[in-house]
């Protein structure tokens, strides 16, 4: 599996450890415990056995627009789109049995200029035999190839994952459980993940309102805290050349505030030939429809082959399908990435895009081309809801191409380099200035340095 603590690390190992200790730090949880220690060895007759590590990246991006794109890339450049620092503690308390706590320092989920410190991933592991694996705790969703492996850098090439499809996963951690059945097989190993769980506080909506509405909601960042539940299924191939995956998703999306969600807009006559598009139920018109949570499909495949001669490929594609919500995130996306190998140095090239679906899309054209005349009373307030409406809808379609570079240094760090340029036709990634439109062509370049390393 895509483990953390699979990777080449200088650890320190504490024997002896008292049984007091054992159980507070199982009581903590484990993060990506698989049954044996860090180093891969078993427990002995000495007790317990604790075993450390480090990974982190200092990243800095700057774009040629002034506008923000990725909610801190702009002009001015920035630490805090790709920077992270974190440590893993692994204990055995048996060979059956183990936790692992991962403390992570990061920018904070509901702030734009805050850093928070959290427990990325705390879980126990409970290994009955070779070919199962039970955990439960707070874990991270085994969507696509890399997401057990976001937070460090040091395990892959590119100098960030692409946006399109990474950036745009339903959940990214859960609390629950999961539960995994292998399979050695003389060509690899075959597995399948089982899991369910929920993300309360774990999740926070980022929407920008270009304008907001003037008296009641103030222009700007605005966070929405989320309760995500989410289960699924993923069967994954590890081979020597080829790892794939492919996954089915279900999650289910609620406001931890008890706020309803808009089915869709209602169409509002205000006089013959007059009109707006209601988008609340506190506003005038017939009436919203509205429900307590949205319900969503995910289906995830992909895989990474190496070809020979020092060539590599990756591909993935994410699928999202909404149940519920007419304006809900709904959209394909996907990318293909090369890459070239010559011994420490490697440079990729990459392609990616992300079509939105028909609804979001044709609603944002109808709220933003819907005016209600100066006339009318209470025109301004109408004008400003169908606004702020449109900037909340996922809508986001665009393509990009990235050609970059990393270098490792040593075994467990690497030096990336990246130019990245985006054109979008839409996209919730722009903070969309003031009176601009959101449906307009838009384009960007980002160039990306970073450091990462593990040990």
């Amino acid at each position: 599996m895509n483990r953390w603590h699979r990777l080449p690390a200088a650890k320190r190992r504490l024997r002896g450890a008292s049984a007091a200790l054992a159980l507070a730090l199982a009581a903590a949880g484990g993060c990506l415990a698989q049954g044996v220690p860090a180093d891969g060895t078993d427990a002995t007759d000495d007790g317990p056995a604790l075993s450390w590590s480090a990974f982190g990246t200092a990243g800095y991006a700057v774009s040629d627009r002034p506008w923000r794109y990725q909610r801190y890339i702009d002009d001015g450049g920035t630490f805090r789109r790709d920077s992270v620092l974190g440590a893993q503690l692994d204990l055995q308390l048996t060979p059956q049995w183990s936790a692992t706590l991962q403390p992570r320092l990061a920018p904070a989920s509901r702030s734009d200029k805050e850093w928070h410190l959290t427990a990325a991933w705390a879980f126990a592991a409970w290994r009955p035999g070779n070919d199962w694996l039970l955990r439960a705790g707070k874990l991270r969703v085994p969507f696509m190839l890399r997401s057990e492996q976001l937070d460090v850098g040091q395990t892959y090439d590119e100098a960030r994952v692409p946006a399109e499809v990474y950036q745009l996963l339903p959940a990214n951690d859960f609390t629950g459980a999961h539960v995994t059945r292998n399979w050695s097989l003389d060509a690899g190993e075959l597995s399948l993940d089982l899991y369910r769980g929920s993300s309360p506080l774990q999740n926070r909506n980022r929407v920008w309102l270009r304008e907001g509405i003037p008296g009641a909601l103030p222009a700007g960042v605005r966070f929405n805290d989320l309760e995500i539940t989410v289960q699924g299924a993923v069967l994954t191939w590890r081979g020597a050349d080829l790892t794939a995956r492919a996954g089915v998703h279900h999650t289910r999306v609620r406001s931890t505030e008890g706020s309803a969600l808009m089915v869709r807009p209602s169409w509002a006559e205000l006089a013959p030939g007059v009109g707006y598009w209601q988008t609340s139920n506190g506003l005038p018109g017939p009436g919203v429809t509205e429900v307590g949570a949205s319900n969503n499909l995910a289906l995830t495949v992909g895989g990474e082959a190496r070809l020979g001669g020092n060539w590599r490929m990756a591909a993935e594609l994410l699928h999202v399908v909404p149940r519920e919500l007419k304006a809900g995130l709904a959209f394909t996306s996907g990318y293909v990435t090369a890459y070239r190998s010559w011994s420490a140095l490697t440079a990729y090239a990459s392609v990616a895009a992300i079509r939105a679906a028909h609804g979001p899309r044709d609603w944002v054209r109808r709220l933003e081309s819907t005016t209600v005349p100066a006339t009318v009373p209470g025109a301004a307030l109408l004008n400003a809801s169908m606004r702020a409406r449109a900037d909340t809808i996922p809508l986001i379609d665009q393509r990009s191409l990235a050609l970059g570079a990393s270098y490792a240094l040593t075994p467990h760090s690497r030096l990336k380099a990246e130019w990245l340029h985006v054109r979008a036709h839409g996209s919730q990634f722009i903070d969309t200035p003031a009176g601009e439109p959101l449906l307009r062509p838009r384009g960007v370049n980002v160039l990306s340095m970073s450091y990462s390393f593990a040990f």
